[in-house]
């Protein structure tokens, strides 16, 4: 063989090679996304433990899309605005992002007020700087209210939340079944987060026949003895908690959320006159594994809402998705299950619409898509009944008591041994249907008997 022939017998051989090199990668490192960038962005306080999470697992759905060629083939850009827990800041913030930034879809840390002043902004963007404006788990009804109220100016608004309208549902299974038959409580003392979101449960909502809480509790059997607003952070809780044990409640129902400081709470309540009361938070960083070291084991015996689901299949994606972030350092509360949930439902939307171009198709995409996400389905309400118009879908607007089936599931736990996680209870008679493999209220003990 002479030295040509050789050498195009080795060259042939190269490419063949090379050829079924490319063959074997995935499809995901073949088909890079190109084109201009579809921006996401996040307005919120970089500094928070309740909102970097959300940024943090929003950055990561990111990463995936466009490992996996993106959004019709584009690239997905992400950018985080520091609205550093401040009103005004974060209208700035957002304006820049939508103004500068060309955002096509901006979420919004989900604090009322924070909301309602970008929403303000977003408004008079829209117009020039068409977008999608979505809040990260916000529970206030003005925000969805004005929608229908001052339509079209906040058409392009959703909440990836319920409003506090939605409450009523699960509360009144906490006062009839999980509180009286579970944790065989009779006088309740509440705690509310003082912010706007719990004014409503305060006052009740005359014009849908729903009770202010404490009367829906007397109502359903529970005898209220102790009621108190207290700011989210920086409360001494002490003289609080002495008030509570001088209450002889037998139950601490305290009204949190992310902003909540349940951690410094809990060290207290472990300390205090009232530590043999058992105590069940609503909501905030007692959702997680990581609220166990943050309280230095003082959270034996707290009960809450728990979403650090790294060993519940609640769908085929909890699992998967929490390890994930785990791996990362990201502690999954609700909200950053939502965050997340939040970037796959928008690039749904997306595809609904065919692209980017034009904003009545990215509103009704937002409206069609139902995606699956590691609690339940998201999918947005779109019968214009204020307040739950253009949030995601938990009860019937019609009848706020009656919760559709399968929207998110959630369950109660208890921090019991070396931070050991026993769940106890469902969250709804439509969780405690489908979720009972997932319980058992005989798994409860009371804080005493765990101390011991």
């Amino acid at each position: 063989m002479n030295q040509r022939l050789r050498f195009g017998f080795i060259a042939a051989a190269v490419l063949v090679f090379v050829a079924l090199s490319f063959l074997s990668l995935p499809s995901a490192v073949l088909a890079q996304p190109k084109g201009e960038p579809i921006v996401f962005g996040y307005v919120g306080n970089v500094s928070s433990a309740g909102t970097k999470p959300c940024m943090d697992i929003q950055k990561m759905a990111v990463e995936e899309i466009n490992a996996a060629g993106g959004i019709l083939g584009r690239p997905v850009k992400y950018v985080i605005m520091d609205g550093k827990g401040d009103v005004s800041l974060s209208v700035e913030a957002a304006r820049k992002l939508i103004m500068e930034d060309k955002a096509t879809f901006v979420s919004v840390e989900g604090r009322t007020e924070i909301c309602l002043g970008v929403q303000e902004a977003s408004g008079m963007l829209f117009k020039e700087y068409p977008h999608i404006l979505q809040f990260n788990g916000p529970a206030g009804s003005e925000l969805t209210a004005r929608i229908i109220d001052e339509a079209p100016k906040y058409d392009h608004s959703f909440r990836d939340w319920q409003p506090e309208a939605a409450y009523w549902a699960h509360i009144k299974y906490y006062f009839t079944t999980y509180f009286q038959k579970v944790l065989k409580a009779k006088k309740l003392a509440i705690l509310w987060e003082d912010l706007a979101w719990t004014s409503e449960f305060r006052k009740g909502i005359p014009s849908m026949n729903l009770p202010p809480w404490e009367q829906l509790a007397k109502e359903c059997g529970l005898d209220v003895v102790y009621s108190k607003a207290v700011k989210p952070r920086g409360t001494m809780y002490y003289p609080i908690l002495q008030q509570v044990a001088d209450s002889k409640a037998d139950l601490i129902f305290y009204m949190s959320s992310w902003f909540t400081d349940s951690e410094s709470f809990a060290k207290q309540w472990a300390d205090s006159s009232a530590k043999n009361i058992p105590v069940c938070f609503d909501g905030g960083v007692a959702m997680t594994s990581d609220f166990w070291r943050m309280t230095g084991g003082k959270a034996l015996g707290v009960m809450s809402l728990f979403t650090d689901l790294d060993m519940l299949a609640i769908t085929p994606k909890t699992i998967p998705l929490v390890k994930k972030a785990k791996s990362r350092g990201i502690p999954m509360q609700l909200h950053v299950h939502l965050a997340y949930a939040d970037i796959y439902h928008f690039k749904a939307a997306i595809e609904k619409a065919k692209g980017t171009s034009e904003i009545k198709d990215l509103i009704k995409g937002m409206e069609d898509a139902e995606t699956v996400y590691s609690l339940g389905k998201m999918k947005y309400q779109t019968q214009k009944i204020k307040p739950f118009y253009h949030s995601t879908m938990r009860v019937d607007p019609k009848d706020p008591y009656k919760t559709y089936p399968g929207r998110f599931y959630l369950l109660h736990a208890q921090f019991q041994k070396d931070g050991k996680i026993a769940f106890i209870s469902a969250s709804s008679a439509e969780d405690e249907k489908a979720m009972k493999k997932f319980y058992d209220p005989k798994n409860y003990r009371t804080p005493a008997e765990l101390r011991k």
